[in-house]
C-alpha cells in the first residue's frame, strides 16, 4: 500500500489505521487476518526469527477494537522480527500485559479518554512546553499508566527491585518497579515511537539512528543491544523543534556528526531554549537578533560557567541554518566571529591558558600508587571487568575499542615465534592497529594469558567462540559489555575500598586516564612522538606531544635518551649531563652521532671531520640503548684487527716498508677502538648498574597484581 497516497486522507484516526494496515502487510498479510498467534503460526512467518511464543501460550488480539488491535499486531510483527528478543523470558513478560490490554482495554480507554494506545500521553514526548521547566524532559513512563497496571492480576505482590551506584563518593541504593510491571511502560512508549515512523524523515520528532547512520558509519546495530537509540526532538519546545531538527539531521547526513557526540551536541541546543525562556516570557524566533546572541546568550553562558566555546558556535550555526531553511519564521543574522573572544575558557586552569592546559595533560594520568590501589580494588569485580582493565591498562586503549575487541585479536606472528599481534578496531579514527606483544615481556606475557583464558571461558559458556571477546548477549544478537556498566563497577570497587586520589580525595574513576597513564609510561620511558603516536593510534603528532612536552625532563628522557638515561665515555664511566645539552636550544651544546652522541661542539664550537675516530675520541659519549650495535661494532672490529695483523706482516716480508707502517697505524688505532668498545659494553652490561648521579625513570607496571 502507498503511504504517499494514504497520507492525503483527512480522517487522522483511519489514516493511522491504514498507515498500520500497510506496515503490517510489509511483514505478511496473514498477521491481519489471525487475531491468534500461537506456536505454529509464528514459525510460519518466515521473517519472524523468535522461537518462544510456545504450544500452549498463544498471543492473542480478540478483546480489542481495530486500532488498538492493529497497534498491537505491528508491535509484535516488529518484536519477533528482532532476535534480540528470541529469549524466553522477552515473550512472558510481555503475556500479562496483553491479557490486561484485551480484558481491560475499555476501562483504560475511558480513563485516558483516548482510542488507541499511542494517544495515551507520556513524559517524554510531551507536545507543548510552555517553559523551561517544562521542557526538561523525564524518561519515566507514565505513571498512572504502570499503577493501573499494577493493581491487575498479582502484580500489587511484586516486590521493588534494588540496584546500587555511586553518588558523591558513596554508593547509593534506590528501589525500582520491576520490569513485569514497567513492560507495560515499555509497550506503550514503543507504540508512540511506531506512530511517529509514519511521518517523513524530515517531519518526525522522534528520529531512530538507525535511520541516519549505517553499520558501516558505526558499531551500530552491535552497540544498540536492547533499545534502539534515537533523537527526541519533543525536548525542545515547538518554536525551536523544526529549526534543530532539520540541522541535526542535515549534519548527519553530511558526515558531519557521529553517534557519540550527538549527546553533547543536542544539549547545547538546551541551553539556548533556557535562555531563551529565562529571558522571555513567550520566546520566538522573532525576537532572536544579532545583539541578543553576541551581548546577553554570550554573557549568559559565561555566568553559568558552560565549558568549551561550542555552546555558543553551535547554537550560531543552527540559528544560521534556520534563517536560511525557514526564511519566514526565523530572522537573518550576521553575528561577528570575533564574538567568540568574550568566551571565558573556563574549562581551562586558571592561568594555564590553552598551551597550559595541554601541557598539563599527563596530570590526567594515574600515579604508580594509584594503578596499585586500582588494580588490588577491581580484583574482586564481576567478569569481565578485571580483563578489560588489564587490557586497556596495558594498551591504552579507548574505552570503546577495549570493550568491542573481537575473540580473534590475537594471533600468532607469523615473522617471529617470540611475538603474537594484538589487533583491534580504532573506532575514533575509523582504522586497525596491530601491536606486537612479546611474549619474554612479563606485562605482555599477563596480557597474552588473560585473553587466552577469556577465550576459554567464552567457550566454555557458550559453547563456540563468539563475535567479540567480552560479548553481550540479548536474544540471539550478540553485542559487546557496556564501558558504563563496567566503569560503574570499578566506581563500586574504588569506593569500598577507599581508593583516593594524589590530592587525598576520593577518586573519580573513569577508563580515559587509563590512556593518559600509557602514555605517560611510555614518554617517561623514553619512548619517541611517532611511537606514541602509533601505540595509542592517533592520526596526527599533536596528541602524542601532550605526553612528551609537559616537562624539559620528560622532553629529555622521551626525545632523546629513550629510556636509557645513560650516556658512557670511551672510559666506561657515565655522564648524565649529556642529555641535558642535546636538548638545549640557544645553542648547539651536543650532537647526535651514531650510537650516541659528540660533545665536541660545545668545546670548540666546530665540527669533526675525522671520520670513524668516535669510539676513541673523549668527547664521544655511546648511548646505552645501543649496546647491540657496539656489541657488532666490536665484532667487526676484532675480524678487522686480525686481517690487518696478517696484512701488515706480509708487507713487511714483501720489503713494502712504507704500507705496512701505514697498516701498522690503523691497526693500533683499531685495537684502540676494540679496547673503548669493550669499556663500553661491559660498563652497559655490568648488572645494569647505573654509574651517573640522575635515576633511571620509573616505569608504570602495567602487569596485573595477583
Amino acid at each position: 500500500m502507498d503511504l504517499k497516497i494514504i497520507q492525503g486522507s483527512a480522517d487522522s484516526l483511519v489514516l493511522y489505521e491504514e498507515q498500520l494496515l500497510a506496515k503490517i502487510e510489509a511483514y505478511d498479510s496473514k498477521l491481519f487476518f489471525n487475531d491468534v498467534w500461537d506456536d505454529k503460526f509464528v514459525k510460519d512467518i518466515e521473517i519472524f526469527t523468535n522461537e518462544h511464543v510456545g504450544i500452549n501460550s498463544p498471543i492473542e488480539f480478540t478483546g480489542l477494537p481495530l486500532t488498538p488491535q492493529l497497534e498491537l499486531k505491528c508491535y509484535w510483527a516488529k518484536f519477533l522480527s528482532d532476535e534480540r528478543n528470541n529469549s524466553r523470558s522477552s515473550v512472558e513478560r510481555r503475556r500479562l500485559p496483553m491479557r490486561w490490554l484485551n480484558t481491560d482495554w475499555e476501562e483504560i480507554s475511558s480513563r485516558f479518554g483516548v482510542s488507541c494506545l499511542a494517544d495515551i500521553p507520556h513524559p517524554e514526548f510531551t507536545a507543548r512546553h510552555t517553559s523551561s521547566s517544562e521542557g526538561k524532559i523525564t524518561r519515566k513512563h507514565n505513571a498512572e499508566l504502570l499503577d493501573t497496571f499494577s493493581r491487575y492480576s498479582h502484580n500489587s505482590k511484586r516486590k521493588k527491585i534494588k540496584q546500587s551506584y555511586v553518588s558523591d563518593n558513596s554508593i547509593v541504593e534506590k528501589e525500582y518497579l520491576p520490569a513485569r510491571i514497567t513492560v507495560a511502560g515499555d509497550i506503550h512508549k514503543n507504540i508512540i515511537i511506531q506512530r511517529e515512523q509514519f511521518k517523513p524523515l524530515q517531519r518526525r520528532m522522534i528520529v531512530y539512528l538507525n535511520d541516519l547512520y549505517s553499520e558501516d558509519d558505526y558499531r551500530f546495530k552491535d552497540k544498540q543491544r536492547t533499545t534502539d537509540k534515537y533523537l527526541n526532538f519533543y525536548r525542545y519546545p515547538e518554536w525551536l523543534r523544526d529549526a534543530v531538527r532539520f540541522h541535526v539531521i542535515n549534519k548527519i547526513q553530511h558526515g558531519e556528526l557521529a553517534p557519540s557526540t550527538l549527546v553533547g551536541y543536542m544539549g547545547r541546543f538546551i541551553n539556548f531554549r533556557d535562555f531563551m525562556h529565562e529571558k522571555f516570557e513567550t520566546p520566538s524566533p522573532a525576537l532572536i537578533s544579532d545583539e541578543l546572541i553576541e551581548d546577553e546568550y554570550l554573557s549568559w553562558g559565561n555566568r553559568k560557567g558552560l565549558s568549551g566555546k561550542n555552546w555558543f558556535t553551535d547554537t550560531v550555526a543552527m540559528l544560521q541554518t534556520a534563517s536560511r531553511e525557514f526564511s519566514d519564521k526565523w530572522p537573518s543574522l550576521s553575528v561577528s566571529k570575533r564574538a567568540v573572544k568574550k568566551i571565558k575558557k573556563t574549562h581551562y586552569k586558571e592561568g594555564l591558558g590553552r598551551i597550559g592546559y595541554a601541557n598539563e595533560g599527563v596530570g590526567r594520568s594515574y600515579s604508580q600508587r594509584i594503578i596499585d590501589e586500582l588494580q588490588m580494588a577491581v580484583k574482586d569485580a564481576p567478569s569481565p571487568v578485571p580483563q578489560i582493565f588489564i587490557l586497556i591498562l596495558a594498551t591504552g586503549m579507548r574505552a570503546e575499542d577495549g570493550h568491542s575487541v573481537l575473540f580473534d585479536c590475537l594471533k600468532d606472528d607469523p615473522d617471529d615465534d617470540n611475538f603474537m599481534i594484538l589487533h583491534f578496531w580504532q573506532n575514533k579514527v575509523r582504522k586497525w592497529n596491530r601491536k606486537p606483544l612479546s611474549k619474554s615481556d612479563k606485562s605482555h606475557a599477563a596480557l597474552i594469558k588473560v585473553i587466552k583464558d577469556q577465550r576459554k571461558c567464552i567457550v566454555q559458556k557458550h559453547g563456540r567462540p563468539t563475535k567479540y571477546l567480552f560479548p553481550y548477549v540479548t536474544g540471539t544478537r550478540e553485542g559487546f559489555v557496556s564501558q558504563q556498566w563496567t566503569a560503574s563497577e570499578i566506581k563500586k570497587k574504588v569506593v569500598s575500598q577507599q581508593v583516593r586520589d594524589d590530592e587525598g580525595n576520593a577518586l573519580a574513576f573513569s577508563w580515559h586516564p587509563l590512556r593518559h597513564t600509557m602514555g605517560t609510561s611510555l614518554a617517561q620511558n623514553g619512548h619517541d612522538i611517532l611511537n606514541i603516536m602509533m601505540e595509542l593510534g592517533h592520526t596526527s603528532p599533536d596528541m602524542a606531544t601532550v605526553y612528551v612536552n609537559n616537562r624539559l625532563e620528560l622532553k629529555k628522557k622521551a626525545l632523546l635518551e629513550k629510556g636509557s638515561g645513560r650516556f658512557f665515555t670511551i672510559h666506561g664511566s657515565v655522564d648524565d649531563k649529556i642529555g641535558e645539552l642535546l636538548v638545549r636550544k640557544e645553542q648547539l651544546a651536543a650532537t647526535r652521532v651514531c650510537g650516541g652522541a659528540c660533545s665536541m661542539p660545545a668545546q670548540i664550537g666546530d665540527w669533526c671531520e675525522h671520520a670513524n675516530a668516535c669510539y676513541t675520541c673523549k668527547y664521544f659519549r655511546a648511548d646505552a640503548k645501543d649496546v647491540e650495535f657496539f656489541k657488532s661494532e666490536k665484532l667487526a672490529i676484532d675480524a678487522l684487527i686480525q686481517e690487518q695483523q696478517e696484512e701488515s706482516k706480509e708487507l713487511a716480508e714483501s720489503g713494502k716498508t712504507r704500507m705496512s707502517e701505514i697498516t701498522g697505524r690503523r691497526l693500533r688505532k683499531n685495537k684502540e677502538v676494540y679496547d673503548s668498545l669493550g669499556k663500553i659494553v661491559s660498563a652497559i652490561e655490568e648488572d645494569s648498574i647505573y654509574k651517573g648521579s640522575g635515576q633511571k625513570a620509573k616505569q608504570i607496571k602495567l602487569e596485573f597484581i595477583e
